[in-house]
């Protein structure tokens, strides 16, 4: 299922060019709804979003699907970039390797920071916290506050901000 539409192609890129951009015979297109061109290009987008962001662990099939408001506006601009990439890479006479290289490189840049979560969709709750991990145990006041062996025998065992780990210590 692609993550967007022709409307939404519409709505980030000039429609003259994009019905430029699906002709064979130099004449331009008169419909964009139904165009098999287009659909095979947002389908190719989608699928090489749903490749990269599930790479990364970051995502399901599910997340991707139910992004709502921004992230879903966002998610149909990287689902437009690369289409229209894969449009201009059809005919790339009408407008130079540039700008096919310069949508490509932009969405892909914008995959990898997605991919290892420098980057991420409001999705879920679990998505907003992702990459902090979740500590387990005691704090350094509820540990100091212990009546444990090693404190009652201070001589035999190691002192008490020794045996914390890196960076749980007062």
């Amino acid at each position: 299922m692609a993550y967007a539409d022709a409307d939404d192609l519409v709505a980030r890129f000039d429609e003259r060019v994009i019905k430029d951009l699906l002709s064979d015979d130099g004449t331009p297109v008169e419909s964009l709804h139904g165009n098999l061109r287009i659909e095979a290009a947002l389908d190719d987008a989608s699928g090489r979003i749903d490749g990269a962001l599930q790479v990364g662990g970051q995502y399901t099939t599910d997340d991707l699907e139910g992004l709502t408001s921004n992230s879903l506006a966002l998610m149909k601009r990287i689902t437009c970039e690369l289409a229209m990439a894969y449009l201009l890479a059809r005919r790339p006479e009408l407008f130079g390797g540039q700008r096919y290289e310069a949508l490509q490189k932009s969405s892909e840049e914008y995959l990898d920071r997605l991919r290892r979560g420098d980057r991420l969709f409001a999705s879920s709750a679990d998505h907003v916290a992702a990459g902090v991990p979740d500590v387990d145990g005691p704090t350094a006041t509820e540990y100091n506050t212990l009546n444990l062996l090693p404190d009652r025998t201070q001589r035999y065992y190691p002192s008490r901000g020794s045996r914390l780990p890196i960076g749980r210590g007062n």
